[in-house]
């Protein structure tokens, strides 16, 4: 249905040959009726089709066409039925009744936008170049000719005139809606070819071979209109189409093409040798001239708006991507960007970079929401920009970090008050008082050391980090041993990149042993880094470096795969029994990560581990740290992998959480059981108690002596874990162990 304006327009032209090769009578005049009537229900079936939002201009249009069809059919009675001339006759009112429906459909096509000043000139414009051939070769010399019957002139200067009015409403609706779309081409096409047909009629008759270019031109149009009718596009051609010609390219073609109406016709007067209408060439030739000027005008001083709007979005755009957009502060990229040029000024004195740290932020998010935090870091940097150091340059590095770049410094003790200043902010918000701690780290660049902006920036960093472990409120300078530790961990970051490529890890395992029969349940596999020229390096040390990126999952999917493998490996040797498990700690980083289970699954099925002899260890805090990990754990439980809850009590999990916490062991944090306090003693026996109501098996971690193995099966502990045992062992010692162990038993 949406092409069925090919078909159309198809079936049209083959009829319209047919129609060119029959004789002037009764058939040819038959099959000439059809085009109209035909172009009338092509366009009432577009809007059936269609349902252009409004609808009464097309059906103008329409009724133009059966006025048109009208005009034809009395026409065609006059001159093949009556043989009586048909020019000028009541026919005419027919065709010149079309006009006006015509021209109000494209009118209303367009109603309510209006055109600017230079859509109006650039109409005027065209306007005059089209009514200029129009008056020296036909208006002028056939129309005023006082050799024709008046009722003759006057209708032969109808039908040009209404075509001018026709032509210039479409050059109209073409620059209000920025451009033509499919359909309102089609009917600019049918309005191009009228005049022609129409400017050859009333200049040389209807004879010879003028009488099929007449026909033919005549009955293009009603193909084209009703064509246009039929085409989908016709229900938005007064839509503006901005991506067509955004430039008004197009439109500006139009116009340039309009000027070469001047010079083209007084080639033709050249040609004729007669020269009667240089007066009337030249004021349309000056007409256009000022219009040009008008337009041109206009067109510059549109492109220095544009330009002067331009520069002003771009320096919008500039400051946006300068600053932060909460605080209205020097973003990061700035901040370094004000460092860089300060060192650069800085000469013989020193610069200093003061990284404030707000302490307890994300509590004030989580007791008022988000949006009374935002009140805060603003507050924040209002109160900042009070109390720092005349001359600074304020800075918000994101979340609650803030930098301040203090100039010429030439004694560190100004550093010192100023940092102590903003340990402490009085802020006041929402009528209210509020007073904030924040930590403060200290980096100093003096003359006689050179460091990037990067660099000290990062000292500044981790100086206030430094801070911050030590409390609130505190503050902390980048000194030679703060550096000398920035370097070696540095050292550290970029050879444990490489470790795990270099095969420099290892597992070593530790069992966990039925309290009741001292039989091993598992083994807990336990990292260790085996760094070339250093030794062995704690977990304590390469862990948490490691979780500053992802390369602590790439070691957590080896750990998986590397367990397994061993396990699978103790199994068939007979070291292990089919009861026995493995438990791996993997991160908090890679609990969250969408691909954790498939990560797990990889593991289980290129080793041949069942997901029962898999133990998984979260730590309390992981558990708790997002939607993400919670779920993550659910889909390892409903694979069969047990989970469970590693260095229990040392965070900030209630006992009533075991009842939704996706859980099957709970692990008691070596603390509880190495403390002699008697209501520590007490907590251990709750937290057994409440773990088995919730059906959880506990582990007790950190059994060092036989004493606690006692205390533990008498409050009902079901396995421990500890030196009394064993100390965590290579892969290659774990059998030796299990035997010692079933002796021990």
């Amino acid at each position: 249905m949406r092409r069925w304006w090919i078909g159309y327009l198809v079936a049209g032209a083959v009829l319209l040959g047919y129609v060119l090769t029959l004789p002037v009578g009764l058939l040819r005049s038959a099959v000439y009726e059809l085009f109209p009537l035909a172009s009338a229900a092509a366009v009432v079936a577009g809007v059936v089709l269609h349902r252009p939002p409004r609808r009464l201009p097309w059906l103008l249009i329409a009724g133009g066409q059966l006025c048109s069809a009208v005009g034809d059919l009395l026409y065609a009675w006059l001159d093949v039925v009556l043989h009586v001339s048909p020019f000028p006759s009541v026919a005419d009112l027919g065709y010149l009744a079309a006009y006006p429906l015509q021209a109000a459909g494209i009118v209303l096509l367009t109603r309510g936008r209006r055109l600017n000043a230079a859509g109006r000139l650039d109409v005027g414009i065209v306007t005059v170049a089209l009514a200029l051939p129009l008056w020296v070769f036909l208006v002028e010399p056939v129309v005023l000719s006082p050799a024709e019957p008046l009722l003759d002139r006057l209708a032969d200067l109808s039908y040009p005139l209404a075509d001018l009015v026709v032509l210039a409403l479409l050059v109209r609706c073409g620059a209000v809606t920025r451009g033509l779309n499919p359909a309102a081409r089609l009917l600019a096409l049918g309005a191009l070819v009228l005049p022609v047909a129409d400017l050859a009629y009333a200049a040389f008759g209807n004879d010879g071979v003028l009488a099929h270019l007449n026909t033919a031109c005549w009955l293009t149009t009603y193909l084209c209109w009703g064509a246009a009718g039929l085409h989908p596009s016709m229900a938005s051609v007064d839509t503006p189409d901005r991506t067509a010609d955004p430039a008004g390219w197009r439109r500006l073609g139009l116009v340039a093409a309009s000027m070469l109406a001047v010079p083209g016709v007084l080639v033709l007067e050249a040609l004729e040798v007669t020269g009667e209408h240089q007066l009337d060439v030249a004021l349309a030739a000056l007409l256009i001239v000022v219009l040009g000027i008008t337009r041109t005008q206009l067109a510059l001083g549109a492109a220095q708006r544009h330009a002067r709007r331009s520069e002003r979005l771009r320096a919008e755009v500039d400051h946006h991507l300068a600053h932060d957009p909460l605080t209205l502060l020097p973003n990061r990229a700035t901040a370094l960007g004000l460092l860089r040029r300060s060192q650069e000024r800085a000469g013989r004195t020193g610069i200093g970079v003061l990284v404030v740290d707000v302490d307890h932020l994300a509590r004030v998010n989580d007791r008022f929401g988000d949006h009374v935090g935002d009140d805060v870091l603003r507050a924040v940097a209002r109160e900042l920009g009070r109390v720092v150091p005349a001359g600074s340059h304020l800075g918000r590095l994101g979340g609650d970090e803030f930098v301040v770049v203090v100039e010429d410094v030439r004694d560190e003790t100004v550093l010192a008050r100023a940092a102590e200043r903003l340990t402490r902010l009085d802020l006041h918000l929402d009528a209210r008082d509020l007073t904030l701690s924040c930590c403060v780290g200290i980096a100093v660049q003096t003359g006689g050391r050179t460091v990037g902006p990067t660099e000290l920036l990062h000292e500044a960093l981790s100086a206030a980090a430094r801070a911050k472990s030590l409390g609130e409120g505190r503050t902390w300078f980048s000194d030679d041993a703060l550096r000398a530790e920035l370097t070696e961990q540095a050292d550290l970051e970029a050879a444990l990149s490489d470790a795990l490529a270099r095969g420099e890890f290892e597992l070593h395992y530790q069992p966990v042993v039925d309290l009741a029969t001292r039989d091993v349940t598992g083994f807990e596999a336990l990292i260790r880094w085996n760094r070339p020229r250093c030794g062995t390096v704690r977990p304590d040390l390469f862990i948490p470096a490691a979780e500053r990126s992802d390369l602590i999952c790439d070691i957590g999917r080896w750990v998986l795969h590397e367990a397994g493998r061993q396990l699978v490996a103790w199994r068939a040797e007979g070291t292990v029994g089919e009861h026995v498990r493995v438990a791996v700690n993997l991160s908090g980083r890679h609990l969250a990560r969408p691909t954790l289970v498939a990560d797990v699954v990889a593991a289980l099925t290129a080793t041949g581990v069942p997901p029962q002899a898999l133990v998984v260890e979260a730590t309390e805090t992981t558990v708790l740290d997002g939607d993400e990990v919670l779920a993550n754990l659910r889909a390892l439980r409903a694979l069969g992998i047990c989970v469970s809850l590693d260095d229990y009590g040392t965070g900030y999990t209630s006992i009533e959480h075991f009842r939704t916490l996706p859980l099957d062991t709970l692990k008691i944090d070596r603390s509880f059981l190495s403390s002699t306090q008697a209501q520590d003693e007490a907590l251990l026996g709750l937290m057994v108690h409440a773990a088995h109501t919730f059906g959880l098996k506990v582990v007790a971690e950190g059994v060092e002596r036989p004493e606690q193995v006692e205390l533990l099966r008498s409050l009902g502990c079901d396995l421990g874990q500890g030196f009394l045992f064993s100390r965590p062992v290579p892969a290659a010692a774990v059998a030796e162990l299990a035997d010692l162990l079933r002796a021990a038993a």
